[in-house]
């Protein structure tokens, strides 16, 4: 198969990040809903890139309470908020904001992008003009057209 630097980029870049986005959908997929309440603000000790809180939230799965730990939003202590949590093992569970779900995901997909950024703008790895073949032996090999 015969890719431009475009495309071969573009491929690289979905085979990348696929598996950061795959494993989040499904996990969102499996969740199921509940109401949770925060029973406190607490700070993480340690090395931190600045303050550090979370919210202590608790909810209830048919008799028991879970307890876990979720981004603190500028909670309060007693505010109801939104929680996903998957059946089979509550304690896995997320207060449900675009940020508790796909903060991780954003952050560790974002690595691998500034080094496919990188990759891609390196006018020494692939020249513009070149093409990619993947398949053959070599798997990857860069064919200069010349243009």
């Amino acid at each position: 198969m015969l890719l431009s630097k475009n495309q071969f980029f573009f491929s690289l870049l979905l085979l990348v990040l696929s598996p950061f986005m795959i494993t989040n959908l499904v996990w969102l997929l499996r969740s199921e809903k509940a109401v949770g309440k925060v029973q406190g603000i607490g700070e993480h000790t340690g090395m931190n890139l600045g303050p550090s809180t979370y919210a202590l939230v608790s909810f209830s799965v048919a008799k028991d309470t879970i307890w876990f730990q979720g981004m603190d939003q500028d909670y309060k202590y007693g505010d109801q908020v939104p929680v996903r949590y998957i059946a089979s093992n509550p304690s896995d569970a997320k207060i449900n904001t675009p940020l508790s779900i796909w903060g991780d995901t954003f952050a560790y997909g974002s690595v691998a992008f500034i080094f496919w950024i990188v990759c891609f703008l390196s006018k020494d790895l692939v020249p513009a003009t070149a093409k990619v073949r993947i398949g053959k032996k070599p798997f990857i090999q860069i064919v200069n057209t010349g243009r």
